[in-house]
């Protein structure tokens, strides 16, 4: 019997190396950790406390491209640790469906749906906003931040090929047969 694996997205790849590489050094410096939880609130002046930290991890055609969602993710990262594994083909929508699981309310559900209308320009907010109902939550709910990265950088595609991956995995839909816009490409640059 042959065994088929999907091979890691080298977007994915890479976002998982520079989070690994920014978690390591992070990991034990509380007063990071705050600067970068503070990145969350969307404030510039917390935004800009954060580039020293970021940026050293990001060549310059990265740090240009999405470093807004840099920081969030990141932020995530040191509000709501979690192991950095590329192999994870977890999308945020698998994660949000571990919540809706646990909580058994609809409030869940309710922001999901809210998330998935709302442009990246306005995504912080709900998007903080489950993330700290993931980290609240009883279970542990399991985030691949990488994955996340390489999604919210493809969030304004006009087909919202994202927005429909995480609602498929939220309630738990079928694959459709694989007609998405090619996602392995230069979308977050090698350094």
């Amino acid at each position: 019997m042959m065994t088929i694996t999907t091979p890691i997205s080298p977007a994915v790849q890479r976002a998982a190396e520079v989070l690994h590489e920014i978690h390591n050094a992070i990991e034990r410096d509380s007063g990071v950790k705050a600067t970068l939880k503070r990145t969350l609130t969307g404030e510039p002046r917390h935004q800009r406390a954060a580039y020293p930290i970021i940026l050293r991890y990001l060549s310059d055609q990265r740090a240009q491209y999405q470093l807004e969602q840099w920081l969030w993710v990141t932020g995530f990262l040191a509000y709501y640790p979690q192991d950095i594994n590329p192999k994870s083909k977890l999308t945020f929508g698998d994660s949000a469906r571990q919540l809706k699981t646990e909580d058994g309310s609809k409030g869940p559900e309710r922001r999901f749906r809210s998330l998935l209308e709302t442009s990246l320009e306005d995504l912080r907010s709900p998007l903080t906003a489950m993330v700290r109902l993931m980290r609240s939550s009883k279970k542990k709910v399991v985030i691949s931040y990488p994955q996340l990265l390489v999604d919210l950088n493809r969030w304004e595609h006009p087909d919202q090929y994202i927005q429909d991956k995480w609602a498929r995995a939220f309630w738990n839909a079928p694959t459709p047969p694989d007609n998405a816009p090619a996602t392995d490409s230069s979308d977050l640059v090698d350094a």
